[in-house]
């Protein structure tokens, strides 16, 4: 409080003294900086000895900003260099703070700006989506894209959103299918009903003309009973196609379908003990819908080239039941029903069943049997375990509540193909522009499209295909490909697409658009943020926000060991994900304070989840807000996919976890490595430890700095596994060490210690995390002229009550959210 004091004190007199403070400023950082920071030496890659005395540009703007921001956290000088005294440090505080202001004033029309910037690949999705009434989650226009560069872990960067010939090419092809997708002048096609009662799978003459997926060889049907038996994990005899749409190809038509499985769980108390693996004595049953593309697979076989899950439900009752999903089906596809958690793979179950579970009498006949069907049959017939017992599939569909959909009336209207001429053409192309450039096209954009239409139609194309291709040249040109929201104040149009991009991925719709052409939005702009981020489509942001916030998308691109067979029985990505995002939305939806994310006494777990954390009592496959008061979670630290996007997998690294919680929750980036310093191999090297290891490190010059601030971050985390399951040693007896101490002398033995210490540093998270909102809402990276904007926004969150929602809100009204 003295320092601050002493600040604003210092502040006033610091314009009337300018001369005198340039040369008593030089002299406080040659004697606090230059040691560590000048032309011998660079620690932490940041050199200050060549700084002017007057601030010029931008990059001398932003280190004396750095070193502002240092001295007022405290963190520099370090703690173990001599020290200036309070009225040391407060004056070059006040008088730097000065010479900041000053030179933003001076550099305020020096760059920075995104005029121009191309849609990534998850905007585009949804625009296509939206645009034209698509379901584009299960259909992605853009999967074949080139992968986006993430700038900072953003990739809606426009600095980095070049467009290649490459990326045009793969436009033309995803605009000719959304065309031909959204194009419905056919009949409104009949709902069917399908109907399929046991057996699934046939043998014997029956079976004949079948592929194999639908003969009996690794599945139990016993004719005189009404069911089928899954007993095995799916892809290996836990899965049940359906024989008449396997028949046609699959459904005909894309749409909703309503899929109606009457099924049981037997067995699920068992005395097989370890012979089962991992599958835990009276778990339930996991049910699995899920839609299947055989297109392009050996069809002999059955096998399956694309899959996507629908619906997943726990199975506990021995009595059978009916279980209904609204569902979305693809044209192609069709439905499969799979017994998710099955115990064991078919093949790997009968081989088992007779040498582990030998003993049992049911099996004895078949031991030392030679392998075959007989033996297969004979073992699953006796098999006494856990089967997810079917009785009959429905399908019904598709179901649509307007035929043609909105995504033909946009592009058509009221049209039918004998109704169009040039006239008609024209007004089309005119009409569906404004919608897709999110704007009323500019003079003379829409004339080379315009030309190659006409032109079609004088080499005798039909008028129909001729309109489709100038659709096609819309979504291929810029003003639809590229966000042009001009230089300056952005008008209210311009604000109502940067304000849909931000908090839906997609183009305003007609509520926004109707306020912007009134001159009504910017004064309605806080109603606007509470009405979408209401709506569902705010999903978008929640979703595409925190995976590129945390990295989530890491999850997965180095699969974890096999080693942790629970990952993958119990999709413990997928619910990794999901609880991030749950609890996002949660504090969101509810306006919490930020310090949630640091300290949260709760989570959205399902039981899956909640047994790899260790939590017992929760019950079904739906995530629920679970409380984790006392226990070793809270916050996100304590998150599943904060700690498995940190690490590598197989193992972990105090190094690569400190620096992901520096940077995901502190906003601080530390530079690379010097190339002559070897790598820090995760967990343990022989009979020594990441940390004996870093006390060496430390010991180089050019490291300490950065790994002051990294390692204890890392260490404080290491009682969490790779897929962040908790852990007290690291095997050969070598138990876990989570204490550390901070650069600010401030020390832990415990992760709840550490927690606490967290906690404090709230306010830096706080500026962090508005710095990520800016930069996501903004498309760009933000530089020293932001800091001002930053500070507004951080002041008004001071505030009493302020939640998460406030902040977005303070975000879209800040002053450079409105500017460009």
């Amino acid at each position: 409080m003295k320092i601050i004091i002493q600040c604003v004190a210092l502040l006033l007199i610091a314009g009337n003294s300018i001369a005198g403070a340039d040369e008593w400023t030089l002299k406080f950082l040659e004697q606090n900086c230059i040691r560590c920071h000048g032309s011998q030496k660079q620690k932490a890659d940041r050199r200050f000895d060549a700084l002017p005395v007057q601030i010029k540009k931008l990059d001398d703007l932003e280190r004396y900003q750095e070193i502002v921001d240092q001295l007022n956290l405290g963190n520099m000088p370090p703690e173990d260099e001599p020290q200036p005294s309070a009225k040391e440090r407060a004056k070059v505080i006040a008088h730097l703070t000065q010479q900041i202001r000053a030179a933003r004033m001076e550099l305020s029309d020096s760059g920075g700006r995104s005029v121009l910037r191309r849609l990534n690949s998850w905007e585009y999705r949804q625009t296509i989506g939206d645009l034209l009434g698509l379901n584009v989650d299960v259909w992605n226009p853009a999967e074949d894209f080139p992968q986006e560069v993430k700038v900072h872990g953003f990739d809606n960067n426009g600095a980095g959103l070049v467009t290649s010939g490459r990326l045009m090419d793969h436009y033309f092809v995803a605009a000719e299918e959304a065309i031909r997708r959204a194009t419905q002048f056919e009949a409104r096609p009949l709902s069917k009903k399908y109907t399929q009662q046991t057996p699934f799978y046939f043998k014997g003459n029956d079976s004949k003309g079948l592929p194999k997926l639908f003969q009996t060889g690794r599945f139990r049907f016993i004719p005189e009973t009404p069911y089928t038996d899954l007993y095995g994990r799916h892809y290996r005899g836990g899965h049940i196609g359906f024989l008449p749409l396997f028949r046609q190809g699959g459904v005909s038509q894309s749409g909703i379908y309503t899929i109606r499985v009457r099924a049981a769980a037997v067995g699920r108390f068992h005395d097989y003990g370890k012979a089962l693996g991992d599958f835990r004595n009276g778990d339930p049953l996991v049910m699995e819908i899920a839609a299947v593309d055989r297109r392009g697979s050996v069809t002999s076989t059955g096998n399956v080239s694309k899959m996507t899950s629908l619906a997943r439900i726990e199975l506990t009752n021995e009595e059978p039941q009916w279980f209904q999903w609204n569902v979305y089906l693809e044209a192609g596809y069709e439905p499969e029903v799979r017994f998710s958690n099955g115990p064991l793979a078919a093949k790997r179950m009968v081989r088992v069943l007779t040498t582990q579970a030998a003993d049992k009498p049911e099996f004895k006949p078949f031991v030392g049997m030679k392998g075959g069907i007989e033996k297969g049959h004979g073992v699953l017939k006796a098999y006494q375990g856990p089967r997810l017992r079917i009785w009959e599939i429905n399908v019904e569909g598709p179901h649509f509540e307007t035929w043609p959909t909105n995504g033909h009336r946009a592009l058509y209207g009221n049209l039918t193909p004998d109704k169009l001429n040039a006239k008609t053409i024209t007004q089309r192309l005119k009409a569906f522009a404004e919608k897709a450039f999110r704007r009323p096209p500019v003079d003379g954009e829409l004339e080379p499209i315009q030309r190659l239409v006409a032109g079609k139609l004088e080499e005798g194309v039909a008028p129909l295909h001729a309109l489709q291709l100038g659709f096609q040249a819309i979504l291929c040109s810029p003003g639809f490909l590229y966000l042009n929201l001009g230089e300056g104040e952005l008008n209210e149009v311009a604000l109502a697409s940067r304000l849909s991009y931000f908090l839906w991925a997609s183009p305003p719709d007609e509520i926004l658009l109707k306020l912007a052409k009134a001159g009504k939005l910017r004064s309605g702009l806080s109603a606007q943020v509470k009405r979408m981020l209401a709506d569902t489509k705010s999903d978008r942001f929640v979703r595409h926000f925190v995976r590129r916030w945390l990295d989530l998308d890491n999850i997965g691109t180095m699969p974890p060991s096999k080693d942790f067979l629970v990952y993958y029985r119990d999709n413990l990505g997928t619910a990794m994900r999901k609880e991030t995002e749950m609890f996002f939305r949660h504090v969101l939806d509810n306006n919490l304070p930020l310090r949630g994310f640091l300290d949260a006494g709760y989570s959205f777990l399902n039981r899956e989840l909640a047994l790899h954390y260790g939590i017992e009592g929760v019950q079904g496959n739906e995530f629920q807000r679970v409380s984790i008061k006392g226990g070793q979670r809270g916050g996100l630290i304590g998150q599943g996919a904060f700690l498995t996007a940190s690490a590598n997998g197989v193992d972990t690294s105090p190094v690569v976890r400190g620096i992901y919680t520096l940077e995901k929750l502190l906003g601080y980036t530390s530079p690379p490595p010097p190339p002559d310093v070897p790598v820090i191999e995760p967990d343990i090297r022989g009979a020594v430890t990441v940390r004996e290891q870093l006390v060496k490190h430390r010991e180089i010059a050019t490291c300490a700095e950065c790994h002051r601030k990294i390692d204890p971050l890392g260490f404080a985390l290491e009682n969490f596994d790779a897929i962040g399951g908790w852990r007290t040693e690291y095997g050969r007896d070598l138990p876990v060490d989570a204490s550390g101490k901070l650069p600010n002398g401030q020390t832990f033995q415990t992760l709840a210690k550490f927690r606490q210490l967290m906690v404090e540093r709230y306010p830096q998270f706080t500026r962090n995390l508005t710095e990520r909102f800016l930069t996501y809402a903004l498309g760009r990276e933000l530089i020293a002229l932001d800091r001002p904007h930053i500070d507004e926004i951080l002041k008004e969150m001071k505030k009493d009550n302020k939640g998460l929602h406030d902040l977005i809100e303070a975000v879209v009204l800040s002053e450079v959210f409105s500017k460009n």
